[in-house]
């Protein structure tokens, strides 16, 4: 009985941690309640969750292709040229929401140098890729051009999802600084 106290008390004691080790993060990341009902996101947020998911399907294709790659006995070429399109599909459609979010933010250097690290590697990603995709137009796939393609490919979207990831903190940073200065000016008027 008393073992089983302590085990119980121990379990509690975790949970309350891991609680209150989450509660800053959440209450920072939260907006008042009717910011969402009033489509309050801020500027570029629907570009960047596009973007976001875009570079995120991508490198879950060229993850996913690596593996077939890997671990196909026969790679089949139409399921390399369907894969290897989806992948190419992903990439450019990550270009195209990144495009959309420097028009939205053609003012601000901070943001436009960030974008442009992203655009190098997601160019890098798209480069490869097109060696990896011509590769998948043959009778036959090499497994090992596959793997070779796809392990720079990921390493290159894993690192414009890196410096995405970066900006989001950015711009997340940015509007809730213009939100108090917002907030300090209106109530000192």
């Amino acid at each position: 009985m008393c073992c089983e106290r302590k085990v119980l008390l121990s379990l509690c004691l975790v949970i309350a941690a891991m609680v209150v080790a989450s509660g800053p993060t959440a209450a920072l990341a939260q907006r008042d309640a009717g910011a969402k009902a009033r489509g309050e996101f801020g500027k570029g947020f629907w570009s960047n969750q596009r973007a976001s998911r875009n570079m995120r399907h991508a490198r879950d294709y060229s993850r996913g292709f690596y593996r077939y790659s890997r671990e196909a006995r026969t790679i089949q070429p139409e399921v390399a040229k369907t894969e290897s399109a989806e992948l190419g599909r992903n990439i450019d459609a990550a270009k195209k929401e990144l495009a959309t979010v420097r028009e939205e933010y053609a003012g601000d250097k901070e943001v436009l140098a960030s974008l442009k690290v992203i655009e190098e590697h997601l160019t890098k990603a798209a480069a490869q890729h097109k060696t990896l995709h011509a590769a998948c137009q043959q009778d036959t796939v090499d497994g090992t051009v596959g793997m070779e393609c796809c392990n720079v490919i990921t390493k290159e979207l894993e690192k414009a999802m890196a410096e995405h990831a970066a900006l989001m903190r950015k711009l997340e940073i940015k509007a809730e600084s213009g939100e108090t200065k917002d907030k300090s000016s209106t109530q000192s008027k």
